[in-house]
C-alpha cells in the first residue's frame, strides 16, 4: 500500500505539470509562463523553489542536532520574499526584461551582467546539490539501491519533471506540491502532538540549549545564514522570473507576499518532527528525521503520500532552480554572444544548458554524500546574491551606482564569499562579502555626493 499510494501521487502531480503547460510551448511561456500568472501561481513559483528538500528534509535533520536554529532558511526565506514584494517587484517590472542579469546590465552593462551570471551559477549548483541529497535521503529509506544509482534516478527524473512544460508547469505543479506539503507537515504535527511531544513537553524536557537557541551554532554563523537566505532571494533569477511572470505588478506584488507569510511556517513544522524525534530518544542518520518519522508513526497509505509529497518537493526545487540557471545562460551568455538569434534555438540552448546543470550537480552529489543539507543551502544562496545584492539595492532605492563602482562591489562582494571559507578566515564569508561590497557602494556614493557639490559651486 506505501508504494501503490507514492506511484499514484508522483502520476497524479506531475499529470497536473503535463496538463497546465498545454500543447504549444514558445519561448516565453517557458521560461514566464506567459507574463500570466495569478498571485497563486507566482507563489507557486516563489516557494515550488524556495521550499524544497532544504526546508523539509534539511530543516528537520538541523533540528535533530541544534533545535530551533534550523528555522533561518524558511524564516529568511520568508523575509527575503517580503523585501521583493515591497522594494524589487516594481523596478523589475518596469523594466521589462527576461531576466535579472538583463535588469543589471540595463543599469550598469554588460560586465555586471556577465558576473550575475557567474554567481547565479556557482549558487544555484550548490543549491541543486543540496536536492540531490535530500532527494536521496529519502529514496534511500525506501529503495535499497546504491548511493550513486540513487543519484542517477533523481537526476533523470528532474529532467523529466521540467521538460513536460517549463514554467508553466512548474508552477502548477509548486501550487500542488504546496497543497499536499502543508497537509503533510500540518498531519505530522498532529500525529506529534498525539504522541505527547506537544511545545510545551519539548521546552520542558530538553535542554534549553542548543534545542531552543536561534543561535545555537553561534551568533554569527546565524546572523550568516539569515543574511545568506535574504540576499539569495532578491538576486537569484527563478525569483525573478516568478515576478516577471505575473500578469501585472499588483499580482507579483501579493503572490511574493504570499510566498512571505507562508513560508516560515513549514520550518517551524519540521522543527517540531526532528525535537520530537529526539525527545522519543530515537536514534538515526540525522538526514533521516523526516523520512523515519512519516514511514514508521503514519498509516502507510498516507505515509507513502507525504513521501512522495517531500520527494515531489525536493525535486521540484531542483528543476526550478536549474530552470533559472539555464534561462539566464541561454539568454545572458549565449543570446549576447550570438545576436539575432531565432526563438526555437534560444529555447533549445535553455534545455540544453539545464541537462548540464542537471549533470553537474550529479558528479558533485556524489561526492558530498553526508554532508548536512542545509549548509549547502547557506551557502548557495550567499553566493548567489553576494555579488548582486549591494548594486541591485543600489538601483532600487538611490540612483544607483556608477557602472566599474558596481562592478567592483559585486566583485568584492561574491570573491569575498568565495574565498573567505577557502582561506579558513575568521568570521562568515557572505557577511563579509556583502560587508565590502556595502563599504564600497557608500564610498562611491559619497564620491559622487562631493563632485555634485563641488559642481554646484
Amino acid at each position: 500500500m506505501f508504494f501503490l499510494s507514492v506511484v499514484i501521487t508522483l502520476i497524479f502531480v506531475i499529470s497536473i505539470g503535463v496538463i497546465a503547460s498545454g500543447k504549444k510551448i514558445d519561448e516565453e511561456g517557458y521560461s514566464l509562463a506567459g507574463r500570466r500568472a495569478s498571485p497563486f501561481a507566482v507563489s507557486g513559483i516563489l516557494l515550488g523553489a524556495l521550499v524544497g528538500g532544504a526546508s523539509t528534509v534539511g530543516t528537520a535533520e538541523m533540528a535533530y542536532v541544534y533545535g530551533l536554529s534550523a528555522w533561518w532558511f524558511t524564516l529568511g526565506g520568508g523575509i527575503g520574499c517580503l523585501l521583493l514584494a515591497l522594494f524589487i517587484a516594481e523596478p523589475l517590472r518596469k523594466s521589462k526584461v527576461t531576466t535579472l542579469a538583463q535588469f543589471l546590465s540595463n543599469h550598469y552593462g554588460l560586465r555586471m551582467s556577465r558576473l550575475a551570471v557567474v554567481g547565479s551559477a556557482l549558487g544555484t549548483l550548490m543549491a541543486v546539490v543540496a536536492q540531490f541529497l535530500a532527494s536521496s535521503a529519502l529514496l534511500s529509506a525506501i529503495v535499497p539501491l546504491p548511493s550513486w544509482a540513487l543519484s542517477l534516478l533523481v537526476a533523470f527524473l528532474i529532467l523529466l519533471f521540467i521538460y513536460s512544460g517549463g514554467t508553466k508547469s512548474y508552477s502548477a505543479i509548486g501550487q500542488t506540491k504546496l497543497i499536499l506539503l502543508y497537509i503533510t507537515l500540518i498531519a505530522c504535527g498532529v500525529v506529534a502532538y498525539g504522541m505527547g511531544h506537544t511545545p510545551w513537553a519539548l521546552i520542558r524536557e530538553l535542554p534549553r540549549f542548543p534545542y531552543f537557541s536561534l543561535f545555537a551554532r553561534g551568533i554569527l554563523k546565524e546572523s550568516n545564514a539569515c543574511l545568506s537566505l535574504i540576499v539569495g532571494t532578491l538576486g537569484t533569477q527563478i525569483y525573478a522570473q516568478a515576478i516577471l511572470s505575473a500578469s501585472n505588478e499588483s499580482t507579483a506584488k501579493k503572490g511574493a507576499l504570499l510566498s512571505a507569510i507562508l513560508m516560515p511556517p513549514i520550518g517551524l513544522l519540521g522543527i517540531w518532527i526532528g525535537l520530537a524525534l529526539r525527545r522519543e530518544g530515537v536514534i538515526i542518520e540525522p538526514s533521516q528525521a523526516l523520512p523515519y518519522f512519516l514511514y514508521n508513526y503514519f498509516p502507510k497509505v498516507f505515509s507513502g503520500v507525504a513521501w512522495a509529497t517531500l520527494f515531489i518537493t525536493s525535486l521540484g526545487t531542483a528543476a526550478g532552480l536549474s530552470l533559472g540557471v539555464a534561462t539566464t545562460v541561454s539568454y545572458d551568455l549565449f543570446v549576447s554572444f550570438k545576436k539575432n538569434t531565432s526563438s526555437r534555438v534560444s529555447l533549445l540552448v535553455n534545455r540544453l544548458s539545464l541537462l548540464a546543470v542537471i549533470l553537474i550537480a550529479f558528479i558533485a552529489s556524489l561526492k558530498a554524500a553526508g554532508s548536512f543539507i542545509l549548509q549547502w543551502s547557506y551557502l548557495s544562496m550567499g553566493l548567489r546574491g553576494a555579488g548582486v545584492f549591494v548594486p541591485l539595492l543600489a538601483t532600487v532605492l538611490y540612483r544607483g551606482l556608477s557602472p566599474s563602482m558596481a562592478f567592483a562591489s559585486g566583485a568584492v562582494g561574491i570573491g569575498t564569499a568565495c574565498l573567505w571559507p577557502l582561506l579558513k578566515l575568521p568570521g562568515e564569508g557572505i557577511l563579509m562579502g556583502v560587508f565590502f561590497s556595502a563599504l564600497l557602494m557608500l564610498f562611491d556614493i559619497l564620491q559622487r555626493g562631493r563632485i555634485k557639490e563641488k559642481a554646484s559651486l
